[in-house]
């Protein structure tokens, strides 16, 4: 049996920080009525003290993108191929991970419509009443109900699920009202709320898998969002193939393919940063800074790499399948200072 961890930490009213071995989540609302958004998913979810009954309702749910999806399943042994072709078809697999962060982003949100979104049928005919109605419309009695004249008594016992039902849909009601007001906020521009969005939604949980750290915070009104790189070793220093009597090849990556591949890998999750806080968020920029050791000058000293401004309309008419990433960081304001036999130099951040 493996370890379990789970803890929730109150950060406001009626909002918990749930930490888990999975990752973490954001729940709003309490233990009868609350919205839980985690990385993979947002669910509904009301329960009514004492009766047993629930509801839960998954209304997100992340689509990853092919080459995360491809990496990860590497990992499983596969019986058809050797030990040798599988570690290259392993590490091609990661290196198209790395350069395809930026494939991969959240639906749009649209809190317009959360906060216009009419709710008066849940204090009429909500979820939990129509299931019930279906229950006593549905009702065919059985042969024994005929035989021991059961028939009302077992219209009685789903009759009295109704009650129950409407307490529930309207323990619902509540929740989502409570959605409609975080999103009057986020639209009003509400900073704590955008931060709380951010955080609900979690949408760079591989970014930081490899150690990298996202921080947000807000300056004039502006969204500033800082990625920490976790680690230069995230992009390999070897190149994995199979010789032609399919042995494993292992052999040192130049330093000039190294560091091109470093910028794509930076310049994608860069592009993705902007893409996940335009889907969940309704700003039009984004100012985001990169920091990490800067590589051109020695000794190697910790600082801003690259500092871009991303104007939602930068990101329009991208064709994110084919563009090349650290190209299209240079056709947004940015500073960055990059040589191709040395990589990245410090830069100021924008301000």
């Amino acid at each position: 049996m493996g370890f379990r961890f789970r803890k929730s930490v109150k950060i406001a009213p009626g909002v918990k920080l749930n930490l888990g071995k999975r990752g973490a989540s954001v729940t709003f609302g309490n233990k009868y009525a609350r919205t839980t958004f985690g990385k993979n998913r947002t669910t509904l979810s009301s329960s009514i003290p004492g009766t047993g009954i629930s509801y839960s309702k998954q209304i997100t749910k992340r689509n990853k993108r092919p080459q995360r999806i491809a990496y990860e399943t590497t990992n499983n042994t596969l019986p058809d191929i050797t030990p040798n072709l599988q570690e290259v078809e392993k590490y091609n697999a990661y290196i198209n991970m790395l350069t395809s962060v930026h494939l991969e982003a959240e639906n749009d949100v649209n809190w317009h419509l959360v906060a216009e979104e009419d709710l008066s049928h849940l204090l009429n005919e909500g979820p939990n009443v129509t299931s019930v109605m279906n229950e006593i419309a549905n009702y065919k009695p059985t042969l024994r109900d005929k035989l021991f004249n059961r028939i009302t008594a077992k219209k009685t016992i789903i009759e009295n699920k109704l009650p129950e039902a409407k307490e529930l849909d309207f323990e619902i009601y509540q929740k989502k009202q409570r959605l409609k007001d975080a999103a009057l906020q986020i639209l009003t521009g509400n900073s704590d709320a955008w931060i709380l969005a951010i955080t609900a939604y979690a949408p760079f949980e591989d970014i930081e898998s490899f150690g990298s750290k996202i921080s947000f915070d807000i300056n004039n009104n502006e969204l500033i969002v800082t990625l920490m790189v976790g680690n230069e070793e995230v992009v390999p220093t070897d190149v994995l193939t199979l010789t032609a009597t399919n042995k494993l090849s292992r052999k040192k990556m130049t330093k000039t393919n190294y560091l091109a591949l470093y910028q794509d890998y930076v310049c994608s999750c860069v592009i993705r940063i902007a893409r996940e806080i335009f889907a969940i968020l309704p700003i039009d920029k984004v100012l985001i800074h990169v920091y990490d050791f800067g590589q051109a000058d020695p000794p190697p000293k910790k600082g801003c790499i690259l500092s871009t401004r991303i104007y939602r309309g930068n990101l329009t008419n991208l064709e994110f399948e084919s563009i090349d990433c650290s190209d299209t960081i240079e056709t947004f304001e940015h500073n960055m200072k990059y040589l191709k036999t040395k990589g990245f130099r410090l830069v100021e951040e924008l301000k």
